[in-house]
């Protein structure tokens, strides 16, 4: 079962769960909610790891060349069986998510085909695929306060993590740019060169900080939260735009990416606690 785990990514697994469910809390989730809140942590994870298996599966020419170890490209499972691991996936996701809310359940069975759609069209358009993952990300959270029937309070942790996620999905386009290149992935960095898309990059980092700032300036989230995000996703989105001037390599750019995976659970900590 090794290979099939690796393919589900399951650091991602429990981001996206963990998201979902801390999006709940803010969105008024109690433990009246808790079935709602479980169900929809959990089925928004399987549907993400579904998507995480059909990208590896439409992308198993760039990643010989990228990631030759992933499962799909070193033989480790067969491209068919991954299409029926997808379908398990994502048909336990949509079942778990149907114990929920009918706008929680609508909201899953729009991002499933979008999740597709932008694996099989829109990931090699510049800026355009990256910004669909962000959506997708900040989706999430709307999900969650969907699945407790307050949208509202989900907005702004939703917009953050489109922001931070725009960001990340730039560095790991310059982080494959040798395997994109050579599929003709017109990914940002292959297009208009690294410094342009790291310089894209940096704007939609830069976007981040400012929106972490508004909500306390606004008396929409106390001193804890303005502590925290500041020390713990401000200083270090700070040290990730200085390392990503200074060191472009691939191990470095993805050394990156996978803060900036983690700083988005720091920042809904923030959230949580102001």
């Amino acid at each position: 079962m090794k290979p099939y785990i690796t393919l589900t990514r399951p650091v991602n697994f429990v981001i996206t769960a963990l998201s979902i469910f801390v999006a709940s809390l803010l969105a008024g989730g109690t433990h009246a909610h808790i079935l709602q809140m479980v169900f929809a942590s959990l089925g928004g994870a399987l549907i993400g790891s579904g998507g995480m298996v059909i990208n590896d599966i439409l992308d198993v020419e760039i990643d010989m060349i990228n990631k030759p170890e992933r499962p799909i490209p070193s033989g480790a499972v067969d491209r068919y069986d991954a299409m029926m691991f997808y379908g398990a996936l994502t048909g336990a996701g949509m079942i778990m998510i149907a114990y929920t809310t009918k706008p929680a359940f609508i909201i899953a069975s729009i991002a499933v085909p979008l999740i597709v759609l932008y694996s099989r069209v829109f990931k090699g358009t510049p800026l355009i695929g990256n910004m669909i993952v962000g959506g997708l990300t900040g989706l999430a959270f709307i999900f969650g306060g969907a699945a407790v029937g307050n949208v509202k309070q989900a907005v702004m942790p939703a917009l953050f993590a489109f922001l931070i996620n725009v960001g990340r999905e730039v560095i790991k386009d310059m982080e494959d740019v040798e395997g994109d290149a050579k599929n003709g992935a017109a990914t940002l960095p292959v297009v208009y060169g690294m410094r342009n898309a790291a310089i894209i990059a940096t704007m939609f980092l830069v976007f981040v900080m400012i929106s972490t700032v508004v909500p306390f300036v606004n008396g929409l989230y106390g001193m804890k939260y303005f502590i925290l995000v500041n020390i713990g996703v401000n200083l270090v989105l700070v040290y990730v735009l200085g390392s990503l001037w200074k060191d472009q390599s691939v191990k470095n750019l993805n050394f990156l990416s996978n803060i900036l995976k983690w700083d988005m659970l720091v920042g809904l900590i923030a959230i949580y606690l102001g």
